[in-house]
């Protein structure tokens, strides 16, 4: 299951590229995922 949520990781971090504002970015992660 790591294998999947590295490569959801991936998938998000892509979408993401550019993003300036980390913050929201991590908690939209931790939203996502937690």
């Amino acid at each position: 299951s790591a294998e999947s949520f590295n490569a959801k990781i991936k998938a998000f971090r892509a979408q993401f590229r550019g993003v300036k504002n980390v913050e929201f970015f991590l908690f939209r992660l931790t939203r996502i995922f937690a």
